[in-house]
């Protein structure tokens, strides 16, 4: 009997993280759409009092392929970053991106149903740029490279996408790898718990300015 590919270790985080996203796919399958639309991201809802939405949504997918492309990214990014910097960091990035794709939606496209894990996965792959580059390796070098490049275009190129989504997801992935993977190997007395706070506390802004943005009805009502 053939050996079967035996699981990465040392990241259980991620691999929770994929098991979540496909266990509800397939409840979204098995209760048409009940999940979807009481999950979905829609900024009405969100301003109206359902602000789990804006959690929700990044666990929710509209198709098989929609899914099972951000689970592979996801298992491609995910076990190399918690192996790399811990459960903890790990779940403050993926946290932080989540959000951060939710705060583009709602700064950009407030009255857009949106769903996905895109925002959280490039977010990833944002925080991943941050960690190659302070590491001197080249970001065309990293084995994603390519599918990191293609999900963010196309939402230029297939109506329905969202970029707000998408763009969100890697600008804060970005900031979160800074706070946590690029200032901590600079200052190397910074001690993990500093570290730990200094991420908590982004994320707890990207989730004020989310919130901030979705109940005044995105930016566009601010001006």
């Amino acid at each position: 009997m053939p050996n079967l590919p035996a699981l990465p270790r040392g990241c259980p985080l991620s691999l929770t993280l994929i098991v979540i996203n496909i266990g509800l796919y397939l409840a979204q399958m098995s209760t048409g759409n009940l999940i979807t639309n009481s999950g979905l991201l829609y900024g009405p809802a969100v301003q109206g009092g359902q602000w789990w939405r804006l959690f929700s949504s990044g666990f929710l997918h509209g198709s098989l392929l929609h899914v099972g492309f951000n689970m592979y990214l996801l298992f491609m990014l995910g076990p190399h970053l918690e192996r790399a910097y811990g459960s903890l960091r790990f779940a403050l990035m993926y946290a932080g991106s989540l959000v951060g794709g939710a705060l583009g939606v709602m700064a950009f496209a407030w009255d857009q149903p949106t769903l996905g894990a895109s925002g959280a996965v490039l977010g990833l792959a944002g925080a991943m740029g941050i960690a190659l580059h302070e590491r001197g390796i080249g970001l065309r070098q990293s084995p994603v490279f390519g599918l990191v490049v293609l999900n963010l275009a196309l939402p230029l190129l297939v109506p329905g996408i969202s970029f707000s989504g998408h763009f969100g997801g890697v600008l804060a992935g970005i900031l979160l790898g800074y706070l946590l993977v690029w200032l901590p190997a600079r200052s190397h007395g910074a001690s993990t718990g500093n570290t730990l706070s200094i991420g908590a506390a982004a994320v707890a802004l990207l989730i004020a300015l989310t919130v901030m943005a979705a109940t005044l009805g995105g930016v566009v009502s601010l001006g």
